[in-house]
């Protein structure tokens, strides 16, 4: 019977055609990455450690047993008792008093592997051999002739654990009388794993404590550390194996010693090492016998005592009562510190400490042996299902749904760590999220390059770049309508422009607004402004549509300022330009050099020309607008006017920017993590409270004169009398309004312009001086009502 293929045809026609090269280089790179997570370089292991890392220190707690305290030999001992190494007399004074002090056990993290040079004994016999003199100590009793004596009679009477070093590369120098305190485990091993031996670090040589010492302490074992790869001090063994022995370390030594329990059961699987069980706690260590440190944060997170404070015994009874203490050192000069995620320099006894507190809280932090199984699967299932994600779904969703999986991912490992202290990498899995995403974009952004190039040559001719990027991204036609935005509209006017018209030709003109325009349209566009029109010298324009930008009031500002200075800097360029009259005459209409100077360019109206701004921001309706036949996308709405009115009435105060409270009101984030209002940014003058034509609602105008910092002296000086004169022009002084106003109109920006807001107000107050604007007594409310455009 012969398959019908027709339908299944069809399907893959519907749903593959044009998608198979993206679904096989989807597959493909799912496949690499897994490859590489098998493989699993040295690059990848690296940044695991870091993830690792990450984890650790977004979930730690830096709440304690409260059982280890370290005594602390530190710069302050090392000066009040002398440089290390002590005469072992006075390490012997430590321990006594440790112990008088009620310590459960103590744990040094110092090797005693050479005599101590100050004994007596030794000082005789150096001198016998070194000078032939003859030293005798009378007096001096008998059991104090030899410190390392004295300090194994004190090792011999309290739970007391010596430190010790394993070298993992044998040197020459090991000591023959090596006295160690092994460990014998019980064995329990699963078919096919490995000998202990052969699964622990395995060091072929010892740096050990003099015999006598470890003859007499309670126990014995090692301080030595393994770090990763990059430094870091992330996991350490407990049990290392030496000459067919196995050996504790210092922390599981110092924890038998105390706890009266020598037994110790190794669990070992496939692989190596799964557990250590020790009294009634299982310890959950790598294959290695590493338990993975769970720090408390950075240095400093356990009790510190100093040396120095027990040897002057100037503790309170019983304060180490019951503790665990273990004797280490901070001081940096004898560089015993370590690299840890939280903290590059991490005094090393802090780690055995850590150690101990682990075992007693009983929080371990696990690398499950199938953890790597586990990853390897969420390579395929997110490699496979972001694969199809991203060739059945547009960019914005395939993005959404990418970033939520990875955010998942991430989730997912963070919670099993906080919550069941066991780590589950997710960085391959979000690699190849990464991977994919990156791959299939780009072929999918080059499969529909040719339909954004049909919609671009279609209709560039009418619609602006940005508008047709937005129906690009959108898969919209152009249609009629709009939509009610917070936007910024800004519209600017050249000053008395129609006298240009008057004096310059007509290709002159043009010459002069191409210029002009385009200085400005490059402002306006370098800050995101989108240009609605042009008519004649105005530029109309509004920020946040089509793109919005959450700070378009502010770039509206930024660029009101660029223009101006922009605008100073043309107008000193047109003042340097010539031209040879005998080759070409420009001044066509033969004005007098009063009008245009010989051998000039331009005409004094160019040299002296001025721009008027006006920006507002509140509702208002963009889109596109206009016929089925030919549309516009052009803004409208009462914010649009009011700039319009704003840039027209400018001219009645003498100011060339206007900008309205509404805009300076906005708030928009302040790049440290809050917000605040635009006028916090920008240098602006509070001109006055005024209703325009045609409403009733008072609007505030301020004269936008800088960003923020940047004031002239002179500028600074106007703000300050201005402001105390509009204070006293608002509480009806008249008298004391018109003298501050007065000493602001010496420092007015334009002086010569004729019109200033200072004289503004110095006519006001006088006329109100002799017609109050409100009957005395009754509450005004300051605003100034315009009677003309």
């Amino acid at each position: 019977m012969a398959l019908r293929t027709g339908p299944l045809r069809s399907f893959l026609k519907r749903h593959f055609e044009g998608r198979l090269p993206v679904v096989a280089t989807g597959l493909a790179a799912t496949l690499l990455m897994g490859c590489l997570f098998l493989w699993n370089p040295l690059f990848l292991r690296i940044l695991e450690h870091k993830v690792y890392d990450q984890l650790l220190i977004s979930t730690h707690t830096s709440e304690t047993s409260g059982v280890p305290v370290i005594v602390d030999i530190d710069e302050k001992s090392l000066k009040k008792h002398g440089q290390w190494p002590w005469p072992r007399y006075r390490v012997a004074m430590l321990l006594a008093l440790i112990q008088h002090y009620g310590a459960a056990g103590v744990g040094l993290d110092i090797v005693f592997s050479e005599a101590d040079r100050t004994s007596p004994k030794v000082l005789q016999q150096t001198m016998a051999d070194d000078l032939r003199v003859e030293m005798a100590f009378s007096g001096l009793p008998v059991e104090l002739m030899d410190n390392d004596a004295l300090l194994a009679s004190n090792l011999g009477r309290g739970p007391f654990v010596l430190g010790y070093h394993f070298n993992f590369e044998a040197t020459a120098g090991e000591d023959e009388e090596c006295l160690l305190h092994p460990v014998a485990p019980i064995i329990l091993s699963a078919p096919d794993a490995p000998q202990p031996a052969q699964a622990l670090f395995n060091a072929p040589e010892a740096v050990c404590n003099l015999p006598v010492l470890s003859r007499s302490a309670s126990g014995s074992g090692f301080f030595t550390t393994v770090p990763d790869l990059d430094g870091m001090l992330r996991r350490t063994p407990l049990i290392i194996a030496y000459k067919d022995k196995l050996y504790p370390s210092l922390a599981l030594s110092l924890l038998m010693v105390t706890g009266g329990d020598n037994k110790v059961v190794l669990k070992m699987r496939e692989g190596g090492v799964e557990s250590i069980r020790f009294a009634d706690r299982i310890i959950p260590v790598d294959s290695k016998g590493c338990l993975a440190l769970n720090y408390r944060g950075k240095g400093q997170t356990f009790p510190y005592i100093s040396a120095s404070d027990i040897l002057e015994q100037s503790l309170p009874k019983d304060a180490l009562r019951g503790k665990l203490v273990l004797i280490g050192t901070s001081a940096a000069g004898l560089k015993d510190l370590r690299a840890q995620p939280f903290d590059p320099v991490f005094p090393g006894v802090e780690a055995h400490a850590t150690v101990l507190d682990n075992i007693l809280k009983g929080d371990f932090l696990t690398r499950p042996w199938y953890a790597r199984i586990v990853e390897f699967n969420a390579v395929l299932v997110v490699g496979i299902t972001s694969t199809l994600l991203l060739s059945f779904t547009g960019a914005i969703p395939a993005l959404i749904l990418c970033f939520g999986a990875g955010v998942g991912l991430t989730g997912l490992s963070h919670w099993t760590f906080a919550t069941q202290g066991q780590f589950f990498s997710p960085l391959t899995p979000l690699l190849t999220l990464v991977l994919n995403f990156a791959l299939l974009t780009v072929m999918k952004f080059r499969r529909e390059e040719g339909h954004k190039k049909f919609l671009t040559a279609t209709f560039k001719s009418y619609l602006s770049p940005e508008l047709i990027e937005e129906m690009i991204t959108e898969r919209n036609m152009p249609e009629l309508g709009g939509e009610a935005r917070i936007l910024t509209a800004y519209f600017t006017d050249i000053q008395k422009f129609s006298t240009f018209s008057e004096i310059l030709t007509a290709p002159q003109l043009v010459e002069l607004l191409n210029e002009y325009l385009s200085a400005m349209t490059d402002i306006l566009i370098a800050e995101g402004g989108t240009l609605d029109k042009y008519e004649g010298d105005a530029i109309i324009a509004f920020f946040g549509a089509p793109i919005h930008f959450p700070d378009h009031a502010l770039r509206a500002c930024r660029v009101a300022v660029d223009m101006q200075r922009t605008l100073l800097t043309l107008r000193r360029k047109w003042v340097q330009e010539t031209y040879d009259p005998a080759v070409k005459e420009r001044n066509k209409k033969g004005y007098g050099p009063e009008i245009w100077p010989t051998g000039s360019k331009w005409p004094v109206n160019v040299h002296n020309m001025r721009m008027r701004i006006g920006i507002n921001s509140g509702e208002i309706v963009v889109g596109n607008m206009g016929s089925a036949m030919r549309m516009n996308y052009t803004m409208m709405g009462d914010p649009v006017n009011l700039a319009a009115r704003l840039e027209a009435g400018a001219k009645q105060f003498g100011i060339y920017t206007a900008v309205s409270a509404f805009t300076l009101n906005l708030e928009i984030a302040d790049g440290q993590g809050g917000s605040a209002p635009v006028r916090d940014m920008v240098e602006a003058r509070f001109i006055d409270r005024i209703a325009v034509v045609g409403k009733s609602e008072p609007v505030e105008v301020f004269e936008l004169v800088a960003m923020k910092g940047e004031l002239t002296e002179q500028e600074q000086a106007l703000f300050r009398l201005f402001a105390l004169g509009m204070a006293r022009y608002q509480a009806q002084e008249w008298y004391e309004a018109i003298d501050l106003f007065t000493q602001a109109q010496e420092v007015e920006r334009f002086p010569d312009a004729g019109i200033t807001p200072s004289g503004v107000f110095i006519k006001r107050c006088h006329e109100y001086k002799e017609h109050p604007p409100v009957p005395p007594g009754t509450p005004w409310d300051g605003v100034y009502r315009m009677t003309s455009k």
